[in-house]
């Protein structure tokens, strides 16, 4: 019986977007007969993991201690030990390990692990910023782990770009792939009842930093939004929920409203005319591939794999970066078009068909099942990788 294993290097929420996509290949493989083990990093039960567990598949938790700066720089015991053991437990005779990354170091240590143990791993990369860049001894570590990576999985090809130039390397092994999403691949929710207002989703985790709700909610302030019929909708939940309903209240923004957790995501989009999402930095952002798919354009920085989706003005509208004034120049040009924006929906509803599979689940499926089938080379680049070859 073949054998894989899936190691989640997320650590800071019991579960994120970057996860449904290993999660998803991990209980398909189970149902075709492999022996798969989970590694998850979190302090009790995690509902998606035991689901798996449930399905068939061997689960592991592992100690979420300490935070993932000193862990990623630290090179002696005990932490080190725990990792290696932990490794060498999950993958005993594993035929293949998936390192599933939120963005494009959080695997680090793990991908290190394998190496020494000598298995046969690839890499998932969800995301990056260019904001971040180590030193060069990380960055001489980051190099090697992804040398010696099988494949590399990435969710936009801007993320690859921005791997290459952070840790110098060719990463001749990467592959653009794509994330399972949570509407239906021929979703057609109604278009909102006509008006001449403007209704916005905001579909994200409540995260401040990553996400942007900073920036929009400055942009509401400015005199010319506060006189527009206007609605923001901030969907989701996330560490910085209670600060942006301070924000919201101190800035006396009537136009904003928090809708919560929903499950069904086609009912958000037949009551709003497009998604806004001013993040500071992404993968390829999987809210933007549900609205789309929705028949929704969206307001959305330039940022990560976004221009890969989003063609300005005429399915969508880019700012150009994550800064109140360009977020306000691309809002106001979509309020100057609102009469347009059924169309333009129409328009994202079938690029984003060209640009994503009915199910991606099983593209990457096949993707995993052809290496653990393939013969393991004699010899792997890792072996030769040296600092004058990636420079």
């Amino acid at each position: 019986m073949k054998k894989i294993a899936f190691i989640a290097s997320n650590e800071y929420v019991s579960w994120g977007g970057s996860e449904y996509l290993w999660g998803a290949a991990a209980e398909q493989l189970v149902q075709r007969g492999m022996e798969v083990s989970v590694s998850k990093g979190w302090s009790c039960p995690v509902e998606q993991i035991e689901h798996l567990r449930a399905a068939g598949c061997r689960v592991f938790y592992r100690t979420v201690n300490p935070s993932f700066l000193r862990r990623a720089v630290r090179k002696l015991p005990p932490w080190r030990n725990y990792v290696q053991k932990h490794t060498a437990k999950l993958v005993s005779r594993a035929d293949l390990a998936v390192v599933s990354q939120g963005g494009n170091i959080d695997g680090l240590i793990w991908m290190e692990a394998l190496q020494s143990i000598g298995c046969r791993y690839v890499a998932i990369v969800e995301g990056g910023a260019d904001v971040w860049w180590a030193n060069d001894d990380l960055i001489e570590r980051l190099a090697k782990a992804y040398a010696g990576a099988h494949a590399v999985y990435f969710v936009a090809e801007a993320t690859v770009d921005l791997c290459r130039r952070q840790f110098v390397i060719p990463l001749t092994q990467a592959k653009v792939i794509r994330n399972p999403f949570n509407v239906r691949y021929d979703a057609r929710p109604p278009w909102p009842s006509p008006g001449e207002g403007l209704s916005l989703g905001f579909v994200s985790r409540l995260e401040i930093g990553g996400k942007g709700h900073d920036l929009l909610l400055q942009v509401l302030g400015l005199p010319h939004w506060r006189g527009r019929d206007v609605s923001v909708s901030l969907y989701g939940d996330g560490p910085n929920e209670r600060s942006l309903r301070r924000m919201v209240d101190a800035a006396r923004l009537t136009s904003v409203q928090f809708g919560g957790l929903v499950a069904n995501l086609e009912k958000i989009w037949a009551n709003h005319h497009a998604l806004i999402l001013p993040s500071r930095y992404e993968g390829m952002p999987l809210v933007l591939v549900e609205a789309m798919l929705c028949g929704r354009p969206a307001i959305i920085t330039d940022v990560g794999g976004v221009r890969e989706l989003v063609r300005d003005n005429v399915n969508g509208f880019l700012a150009k970066a994550p800064t109140v004034e360009l977020l306000d120049e691309a809002m106001n040009r979509a309020w100057e078009n609102r009469h347009r924006l059924k169309e333009m929906g129409e328009q994202a509803a079938i690029d984003v068909r060209k640009f994503v599979s009915p199910d991606p689940v099983e593209d990457f499926v096949r993707e995993l099942l052809a290496l653990v089938d393939s013969p393991c080379p004699a010899e792997h680049p890792a072996q030769q990788h040296t600092m004058e070859a990636r420079t």
